[in-house]
């Protein structure tokens, strides 16, 4: 089972990475663009606020994704270094739980903000706003399939199955 859910996790990291890339790309370029046009040639691209702004947020969430799967995100350090090696593993396991249900809650809830902005549109794109609000469900789902794959392997450490390496 951790061997599958480490897959899974992979897989969904892949897919991350393959969108974060020209999403990232893009949203650097327009907002060169937009500064460019503005203060050079005095001739704003209105819309590249609101496509920056879409950028930014895809490239933010999908970053915290990549972020998570390679467990450089913010921790419990201070806390996990105060206690045993006994007390360190139940607590991961805690700490497991405690996010798979955030990120459950996060895709729960961030699919019920993209069906109530769906109708609405940005000014200048005449875009759907669920684009703005899409990357919360989307990269909250690939955050849980990521801690899922935490969970069985901090579970399989504490059942004394593992060293707590990944499994490959």
């Amino acid at each position: 089972m951790v061997r599958g859910l480490q897959h899974l996790s992979d897989w969904a990291d892949r897919i991350v990475r393959v969108i974060l890339v020209p999403v990232g790309a893009l949203f650097i370029f327009v907002v060169f663009l937009g500064v460019l046009s503005r203060y050079v040639f005095h001739a704003p691209v209105v819309s590249s606020v609101e496509l920056a702004r879409v950028g930014f947020v895809w490239s933010v969430f999908l970053g915290a994704a990549v972020t998570l799967k390679n467990e450089r995100h913010t921790q419990f350090a201070f806390l996990l270094d105060a206690v045993g090696p006994g007390t360190r593993r139940v607590l991961r396991v805690v700490i497991d739980l405690l996010s798979v249900v955030f990120f459950g809650f996060l895709v729960v809830k961030g699919v019920q903000m993209v069906q109530a902005v769906e109708a609405t549109y940005f000014p200048a794109l005449g875009w759907s706003q669920l684009w703005l609000y899409l990357p919360l469900p989307f990269c909250a789902s690939f955050m849980l399939m990521h801690t899922l794959a935490f969970l069985a392997r901090d579970v399989a450490v504490l059942a004394g199955r593992t060293d707590g390496r990944r499994v490959s």
